[in-house]
């Protein structure tokens, strides 16, 4: 099965904002996931490769989403170590894609014959996101802390349980201010109303 056969929505128009990358900002791009797919990295830093496009490339026309870059190239390597592809493999995919261009192509082919092999040696449940179960919440209050007496502070705790490979859930649990859920429930407001229009 080809790694590039089920893309995800948005993938095509993120491809295009990497065609119109310089090519050392790609690599670097590309580096960046790698080390975090490599868990090398605990996040990407996309303010600092958004605020490189506005300084390495201010003359491209089209306007260019770091955040959707970064997914594309998350995709495109998960989804290539997840397949084992080999460097041959992956350099005939990117060619046969009507979507990349020689430039962008050759930038990822390069990476992928340096990187690839440590990303497909990592086992298969490292490159899994893992598939959200249940989501459950609730609201407290934070009375007092060792630094105040009346602290009166609202907090949701989320607990959500993950599928991380078939037969093992884990729960994790986060908790977020009263500001923070609000921002997050409106998140999850808008993923709604996007997945209703498609």
């Amino acid at each position: 099965m080809a790694f590039l056969s089920s893309p995800p929505l948005g993938f095509s128009e993120a491809v295009g904002m990497l065609n119109a990358l310089p090519q050392g900002l790609l690599a670097e791009m590309s580096q960046d996931v790698i080390a975090f797919l490599q868990y090398q990295s605990g996040f990407i830093n996309t303010a600092q490769h958004e605020m490189s496009i506005q300084k390495i490339a201010p003359s491209i026309s089209t306007p260019i989403n770091a955040q959707s870059c970064i997914n594309a190239l998350t995709f495109i390597f998960r989804s290539a170590a997840t397949e084992k592809s080999s460097a041959e493999a992956f350099a005939k995919q990117l060619k046969n894609s009507p979507l990349f261009s020689e430039s962008s192509a050759a930038v990822l082919r390069q990476v992928w014959e340096t990187e690839g092999p440590s990303l497909v040696a990592l086992p298969k449940t490292a490159l899994s996101v893992g598939e959200l179960v249940s989501m459950d919440w609730k609201l407290g209050v934070a009375m007092s802390s060792n630094g105040c007496k009346a602290l009166n502070v609202p907090y949701v705790t989320l607990q959500l349980k993950v599928m991380e490979s078939p037969g093992e859930v884990k729960v994790h649990s986060i908790e977020l201010s009263l500001k923070q859920f609000q921002n997050f429930a409106a998140q999850l407001k808008d993923m709604s109303n996007a997945l209703e229009t498609v």
